[in-house]
């Protein structure tokens, strides 16, 4: 049986920390992670309900996409909602670990699950991040280059786009002279030293630096290894705001409504004006994306689909000339359920034989009522 805090390892080499925004509150939400898990249990939001549900269960761990502490709480009473799950959460002894921009953010995540229902091809970031990569160079024996570069692969460097072990080496000669103290791999101590040494150039993203540098510091022979870590200003090709890609078939407007009307958990879909557009290229943003309409338009986006959207994104997206750009909204709630299934997978595919169960009685906070 894992702990909590290995579960949450599990999450977060998958969805780091490193990719929510900087207003966010994503991560462990209440809890003591050095506690066995029982089992966890996955829904969209920490509530009363899903709480109870975990402990009907017998589990102690539930992973939800929104966090529940995003304000600071100023009492822990029973006045509000928050406060009540917060406070029942410590009496039961279950933690909560959320991950919301930072599933969000990861191409391959939030948006990426929705994409698979399209299958859409040649997925991109709509907003790629820019920065979160670093470029390290350091200096090695010649004779021992190649084991420092696995150990550096291996710890996640040197991937770029959809390749890996990505690095250029370039040959040089190393000097230096050990003081007194010093207990160095070649050399005396009070001897200038020199040795043919590589330099060693690879990209390393963020999330994987602190790993990268501790592999570095492990694998290098020397006592004081030599290298540089040097911020990139370049866009983040796996990680941004939304996704856009590509149908392999291209369709009507109302061809897509259909399409998305036949997904489980939509009740409704809002859009703007039909003008009779062919549907080929979807930028896709869970949750509140309606922002994002201009950069989908300016990417070239057919139709951008989201979970909401205000009032003004509607008209913006009929007023764009040659054509305008679909905007279809599903529910903010409905475009995120998708991440239950998303932490289970990851987790599942790690802890075999182990309770990861998907909440049943997690309802959506909007209610519809229909004619």
């Amino acid at each position: 049986m894992p702990t909590i805090r290995q579960v949450i390892e599990v999450l977060e080499e998958e969805v780091s920390l490193s990719y929510q925004e900087k207003w966010d509150n994503s991560g462990l939400q209440v809890g003591d992670k050095s506690l066995k898990c029982t089992g966890v249990l996955l829904a969209v939001e920490a509530t009363e309900t899903t709480l109870s549900e975990a402990k009907e269960k017998g589990y102690n761990l539930l992973v939800t996409h929104h966090p529940i502490l995003f304000h600071p709480l100023s009492q822990i009473g029973t006045t509000t909602y928050v406060e009540r799950t917060v406070a029942l959460a410590l009496r039961w002894g279950i933690a909560i670990y959320s991950s919301h921009t930072a599933s969000d953010n990861k191409l391959l995540a939030m948006n990426g699950y929705l994409a698979k229902r399209l299958h859409l091809e040649g997925l991109k970031p709509l907003v790629p991040v820019l920065n979160g990569l670093y470029k390290l160079e350091v200096m090695v024996p010649t004779d021992h280059s190649n084991a420092l570069k696995e150990a550096l692969f291996s710890a996640g460097a040197g991937v770029q786009g959809d390749y890996k072990h990505c690095c250029y080496t370039q040959q040089g000669t190393g000097e230096f002279l050990p003081l007194e103290g010093a207990n160095p791999f070649c050399g005396s101590v009070g001897e200038n030293y020199t040795t043919c040494e590589d330099k060693l150039s690879l990209l390393v993203p963020k999330e994987s630096l602190a790993r990268v540098v501790c592999a570095l510091r492990k694998a290098h022979p020397y006592e004081e290894p030599a290298f540089d870590i040097i911020a990139m200003q370049r866009e983040r090709e796996d990680v941004g705001s939304g996704l856009i890609g590509k149908l392999t078939k291209s369709l009507t407007e109302e061809e897509f409504l259909r399409e998305i009307a036949q997904w489980d958990g939509v009740e409704s879909i809002a859009h703007s004006a039909l003008c009779g557009r062919t549907i080929q290229k979807v930028a896709i943003c869970s949750g509140a994306g309606g922002s994002f309409l201009e950069q989908a338009k300016k990417a070239g986006a057919d139709v951008l689909l989201t979970g909401e959207a205000k009032y003004n994104h509607f008209l913006d997206a009929a007023g764009y000339s040659q054509g305008g750009i679909l905007l279809v909204c599903i529910g903010h709630y409905e475009s995120e359920t998708v991440a239950r299934k998303l932490f289970k997978d990851i987790i599942s595919a790690r802890f075999a034989n182990f309770a990861v169960d998907i909440t049943e009685k997690e309802t959506n906070p909007v209610n519809y009522f229909r004619l």
